[in-house]
């Protein structure tokens, strides 16, 4: 039946409950309020779970509810008991707050189990659907009074208008109508009273909706099997276009339901965390505002901390102000956001997990599809390296961004997730008056290779430690604000145990701001120290031990120098290195790289103990740390001279480290330097003015060299 104009939907509930109650013999409590939270059933052998419809998150309520697979599943609002399809008893069965499954003894049962079904709002009856001639839509009366209490009845055949490809339908709160959405996203109503059915739209999303859901205020809910994706389509608002609201759980079968009457979230549940850019940018839930669930004891989160509240706080408000606490502590803006350059920042992540960012820089209110700067960004516990470009056409001004972290990926920029934390942070874009320089370029790399027996020439296949570099130099009013470094490990082709560092020349130690200072390799943040304090000039220790990250693999005694040993890099570091007040130098190029011994390892009969770190080698010519022995000089096939400023090369001027501006075809295992490429004699012998391409793999004997193909 429809509702009457002007009777009260809660009288008609409360007489309901009060017959149904004295009528029938519960073996289980009905639930003793209409429950914000959705329930999902899943597998052949019933599982229960609540779901929180706001953010996703999902528990765990009842593994085993005791009689197989259950589906068609509703919740009746008469009553305050859940309805649904039970396969076992091929009948309809009512769940109670045990979660067991108790079979109700329906007459004139239909031959064939149902999948689709939910409990009428405005009367007390159950409908189940299956499409097909012999099928269709039926009604199973739940009101004791009724002369067809417990009897199934068809409404309508599952043909024509009724042959639809659905999986689930929910009852409007008031209307007396069911909807549903088809595996093509057709969106229809289904009048029980009339027994019609009538598309009414599209919502735009494909797949298998097995569960549905209504909220009080007419807004239906759909959740998707194969992603476990949570859509809204504003039924009352007459707006069918499904919108992502959360990310829930996946599975191959689902079904749901929950209790109309009640509003999507429960206004006293304070365990979310919500941004709160302006409220054009999707703050508040009835905006579908981004927000986070938080459990009891949070353990992803930016920053030191995130607090909860239930819903958004639009700027100029702010959940820092409403609560006093400032939980907004995530991110740190290491550069300026410059016109055509790149801005660098540092994202404190409490534990492992994704990071997608947006940035408004067309300052249009909201972050548009191409304003997504960071995509699955994959975080580790502590800060964070993040690098964005920053348009040249970007707006000048403040403007906002959205940093959100969560277990979950493909999180958009609204919508809920289960976890994690979201900030939203303002940020100015200025205009191109600083740059930064990149070396040899911001996408492409210089090779750093390295002979590690000096000071004895050894076999000289310069393979010992080959190095990807890039680097980039953040200038603003002609001084140096930021350092920035890229780096791979090409090749280890020593027996020998050695670390890599790199010094910035003339930038003494003092200038650096070694707190915001962060050193990543793979990934991860370094947690000891990264600069060294024992040097003059700036230097950075990448690595104690190039052995730790890399694995040459079976039947491979060095990495990635003999042949059949290519396997991919192991080793990426990125290091960001902010000056504590600019600085004036006119550091460039891949500043000072350089080898040193890992301490406590051997390293060649030479030396009578473990020269660790102050063995070093550099670039020809050079100069070494502070922290350096120069005993070796001079020794052995050593031919520096360090009063005239020669360093680190033989007697004959080659080099114990090289600098090649390209990725470099560098000698395989045991193959001389001057065997691979004949013409590298002729350019040391003329200090550098002759043969200047003799490292291009067209001037190579390619026999000698290290092939990955």
């Amino acid at each position: 039946m429809k509702s009457q104009p002007g009777k009260s939907l809660a009288l008609q509930f409360l007489l309901a409950v009060t017959l149904t109650l004295t009528s029938v013999a519960a073996y289980a409590e009905p639930f003793e309020e209409c429950p914000a939270r959705a329930y999902l059933s899943q597998r052949a052998n019933a599982t229960l779970y609540s779901i929180n419809l706001v953010t996703g998150h999902y528990e765990l309520l009842e593994d085993d509810m005791g009689a197989g697979k259950i589906n068609a599943i509703g919740f009746s609002v008469h009553d305050r008991y859940f309805y649904a399809w039970s396969h076992q008893h091929n009948s309809v069965a009512r769940i109670g707050t045990d979660y067991q499954i108790e079979s109700l003894g329906v007459e004139n049962i239909s031959s064939r189990p149902f999948f689709v079904g939910d409990v009428s709002v405005v009367e007390n009856a159950y409908y189940a659907y299956r499409r097909g001639s012999s099928h269709g839509l039926y009604r199973v009366s739940l009101d004791s009074e009724s002369e067809d209490y417990l009897t199934m009845t068809l409404v309508a055949a599952g043909d024509g208008a009724f042959n639809m490809n659905i999986y689930d339908m929910a009852f409007h709160p008031t209307n007396g109508s069911a909807y549903a959405v088809a595996s093509d996203g057709a969106l229809f109503e289904i009048d029980v009273e009339q027994a019609t059915s009538s598309q009414i739209g599209n919502i735009g999303q494909s797949g298998t909706f097995g569960a549905a859901y209504f909220d009080v205020d007419g807004k239906l809910y759909v959740s998707r099997n194969k992603d476990g994706n949570i859509y809204s389509i504003d039924i009352d608002g007459q707006n069918f276009t499904a919108q992502l609201f959360a990310i829930g759980p996946s599975s191959s079968t689902n079904d749901g339901a929950r209790c109309a009457l009640a509003p999507v979230s429960d206004a006293s549940d304070d365990n979310l965390d919500f941004g709160d850019a302006p409220a054009s940018y999707g703050t508040m839930l009835s905006d579908n505002g981004a927000r986070h669930g938080l459990p009891d004891t949070p353990t992803l989160f930016l920053g030191a901390s995130v607090d909860g509240e239930s819903d958004g706080a639009p700027a100029p408000l702010s959940d820092d102000e409403i609560d006093a606490m400032d939980d907004d502590d995530g991110v740190q803006f290491a550069t300026a956001f410059q016109q055509g350059g790149s801005a660098v920042m540092l994202v404190d992540a409490s534990d492992v997990g994704n990071l997608n960012v947006w940035m408004d820089f067309d300052q249009s209110g909201t972050f548009d599809g191409g304003e997504q700067v960071v995509t699955d960004r994959s975080m580790s516990a502590g800060n964070n390296l993040v690098v964005v470009a920053v348009p040249a056409g970007a707006a000048l001004g403040k403007t906002w961004a959205r940093f959100r972290l969560s277990s979950d990926s493909g999180v958009p920029a609204t919508g809920g997730v289960a976890d994690g934390e979201v900030e939203d942070e303002v940020i100015e874009v200025t205009a191109a008056d600083s740059s930064t320089t990149w070396y040899p370029s911001r996408s492409s790399w210089t090779t750093i290779a390295f002979e590690d027996n000096w000071p004895i020439e050894g076999d000289y296949d310069m393979n010992d430690l080959v190095m990807y570099l890039r680097t980039g130099v953040n200038r603003a009013n002609d001084q140096v604000a930021s350092v920035f470094v890229a780096g791979q490990i090409a090749a280890v082709g020593a027996a020998y145990q050695n670390g890599f560092a790199i010094r910035l020349p003339g930038i003494p130690t003092s200038a650096i701001d070694a707190e915001n200072t962060v050193l990543s390799i793979n990934g991860s943040p370094v947690e000891r120290a990264v600069l060294d304090s024992a040097t003059d000039d700036a230097t950075f220790l990448i690595t104690y031990n190039t052995f730790n990250y890399v694995s040459p693999g079976e039947d491979c005694d060095f990495y990635r120098t003999e042949l059949g040993c290519d396997g991919s890099v192991d080793m990426e570091f990125e290091l960001f290195a902010p000056m504590a007040t600019p600085t004036t130098s006119d550091i460039a190029g891949a500043f000072d790289p350089f080898l040193f011994a890992t301490p406590g390892a051997w390293h060649g009969n030479f030396f009578a103990d473990p020269p660790g770190r102050s063995y070093e080698i550099h670039l020809k010519n050079y100069a070494p740390t502070v922290a350096a022995d120069t005993t070796p000089f001079g020794q052995e096939q050593d031919g520096s001279v360090p009063a005239e400023g020669r360093y680190y090369q033989t007697t004959a001027g080659l080099p114990w480290a090289l600098e090649i501006p390209i990725e470099w075809k560098y000698p395989r295992e045991f193959m001389e330097l001057l065997w691979a490429y004949p013409q590298f004699e002729g350019f040391v012998e003329s200090n550098g003015t002759e043969n200047q391409q003799w490292y291009l793999e067209e001037n190579a004997d390619p026999f000698f060299l290290f092939d990955e193909d």
